[in-house]
């Protein structure tokens, strides 16, 4: 016998020992770390679905267990995109709905693990898409946010919360919403195609925050450019609205920026229309 722990057996993927533990001192499962976690949440990480079971087995009231983060053993499977796990423990009765101490539900760390398919499946199963944490952000509002994420799976992801039924327009504890954040992130999915997705489900571009900062604020903040080729719900770009409006020192440091002159707006008019009717010169 070696005297290694169960906890210590999971954390360095021993099947054989976890099998031994298990089989000779059961009630190692309840046992806690500096953490607060057991067993079920080391075997979240590391473990197949038939040793997970096993362990759920020799104390099924630590089904909902939290360690010291607020932490279950489904927010763990969640994170690891174990949706193997996590139907499991649904169909065991394990709380889909809780959350950590910082309010992030299952649906949260799916989003931030770009845990696309474990994000689809708990939806499927009546996970709330729109639970704010307790800086009042929902999913969708992280779901801008995404880092080292690949790109496709982070729109993926965007693109099934709204198909979910995600409101584009929540507002979390600065008055800031999923557009707002997407204008003030550099490193990002992609924030012109995150920007007109949300657009496109209803988001409002003309929204302001509780410091009366929109859009345009936050992307000159964080050097996001590109939002100079954002149309509103009548297809004028930034260059049209400059335009329309006789703002020609703007006209030539958008021009600076790169943006596009020759995108029609819903009647078909070009910047230069504007420009025209509005009787500019110069």
């Amino acid at each position: 016998m070696s005297g290694m722990s169960l906890l210590r057996a999971l954390d360095t993927q021993d099947k054989q020992e976890t099998a031994r533990i298990l089989e000779t001192m059961p009630s190692e499962v309840s046992i806690r770390d500096s953490e607060d976690r057991i067993a079920l949440h080391y075997a979240a990480e590391t473990m197949d679905l038939i040793t997970f079971q096993k362990i759920y087995e020799q104390d099924p009231t630590l089904i909902d267990c939290q360690d010291k983060n607020g932490y279950t053993p489904l927010l763990m499977s969640v994170m690891g995109g174990r949706t193997d796990l996590v139907e499991y423990l649904l169909s065991k009765g394990a709380n889909l709905n809780h959350v950590d101490k910082d309010g992030h539900s299952a649906v949260h760390w799916a989003v931030v693990c770009g845990q696309l398919e474990t994000l689809s499946f708990i939806l499927s199963k009546g996970a709330d898409v729109e639970t704010p944490d307790l800086l009042k952000a929902s999913p969708l509002h992280y779901a801008t946010a995404t880092e080292e994420i690949a790109n496709e799976v982070a729109l993926s992801i965007l693109h099934t919360l709204i198909r979910a039924g995600a409101n584009p327009n929540c507002r979390d504890i600065d008055e800031r919403t999923p557009i707002l954040w997407t204008a003030s992130n550099e490193v990002v999915i992609g924030n012109l195609e995150a920007m007109t997705s949300l657009k496109q489900a209803g988001g409002d571009l003309q929204v302001v925050d509780r410091d009366r900062l929109g859009v345009i604020h936050c992307a000159a903040s964080h050097g996001y450019h590109e939002v100079v080729f954002i149309c509103d719900n009548r297809l004028r770009t930034a260059s049209h609205c400059a335009a329309a409006k006789g703002q020609m020192r703007m006209l030539k440091l958008l021009k600076q920026f790169n943006a596009s002159f020759e995108i029609q707006n819903y009647r078909g008019d070009l910047p230069i229309h504007e420009a025209i009717q509005a009787g500019c010169k110069g």
